[in-house]
């Protein structure tokens, strides 16, 4: 249920998101070959975030993976859920695997509740319930807002389903991507951004002088597109930007917006010089 943490702060099923747990003596191998993060030796009770990519590495879906003593319960958007149970159901072939997906409830709230999610310390705890957890607006907004300030994108919020690098949603930044773990689908491109520093579209926090508009609006720099608007409240929020096109003077759907990194990110924006917008002259 929706409630309250021990130090107050409210807590709410996240209604987008869906669960399918993985079971059978064969869970922990079967998914470590598979997902972006790795699974092998987490011990029960931690929670990983990852994605399952295609093989060309594009995201086919983000989740959050709950390590059980029994099985393994994904957490992800409920968009992607049936696609993922379909994909993973091909890859199982003979491997002694169970795949079900529940109807129990991914609940979110502040620091203090369930397991810290593991994309930032900022971003609160997430807990899986089966007894009908309620939905609370504000704290949903909340943790949304938390989100927002740690730069954590998730699909379909952010960005679409089999359209977007893990690098385009900084997954290399929240620890969804590890590099050194056995292969997975799609590792090869992936690796290969890395090493050779090749993305070019990332995702940055978005303030505007008023409240932003819809996801997929185009931002614009001096008329030409440099990205597009991903979830917001009111005047924050998230965009996926090109960030050799991005720089001061971006706008969306009117409005003006202040871009900025994640702390600690390999990458800045870095819009050539010339094509900065000139200071207004008096």
């Amino acid at each position: 249920m929706a409630g309250q943490t021990m130090d107050g702060d409210a807590t709410s099923k996240d209604p987008d998101r869906r669960v399918i747990r993985v079971g059978g003596e064969e869970r922990v191998h079967f998914l470590e070959s598979l997902l972006t993060c790795r699974i092998e030796d987490e011990p029960a009770g931690r929670l990983v975030y990852g994605a399952l990519l295609t093989p060309q590495g594009k995201i086919v879906s983000d989740l959050m993976a709950f390590i059980g003593e029994d099985d393994i319960a994904l957490d992800v958007p409920a968009a992607a859920a049936d696609d993922l149970v379909r994909r993973l159901t091909l890859y199982r072939l003979r491997a002694k695997v169970t795949l079900e997906a529940t109807e129990e409830a991914v609940v979110v709230g502040p620091k203090g509740f369930g397991t810290q999610d593991p994309r930032g310390k900022g971003i609160g705890g997430r807990a899986l319930a089966s007894d009908g957890a309620g939905l609370n607006a504000a704290a949903l907004t909340a943790y949304h807002e938390r989100r927002f300030q740690a730069v954590a994108p998730e699909a379909v919020r952010d960005y679409g389903l089999l359209d977007a690098f893990p690098h385009d949603a900084n997954m290399d930044v929240t620890h969804g991507v590890d590099f050194k773990k056995g292969c997975f689908v799609g590792q090869e491109v992936v690796s290969r951004m890395q090493h050779r520093g090749t993305a070019r579209r990332r995702t940055v926090r978005v303030e505007g002088t008023s409240p932003l508009p819809a996801a997929g609006t185009p931002l614009e720099r001096n008329g030409k597109p440099v990205g597009t608007m991903g979830s917001s409240s009111g005047a924050h929020g998230l965009a996926v930007v090109r960030i050799d096109r991005a720089g001061p003077g971006v706008t969306a759907g009117g409005t003006a917006l202040t871009l900025t990194v994640p702390e600690g990110a390999p990458f800045a924006l870095a819009a050539p010089a010339e094509d900065q917008t000139a200071e207004p002259t008096a």
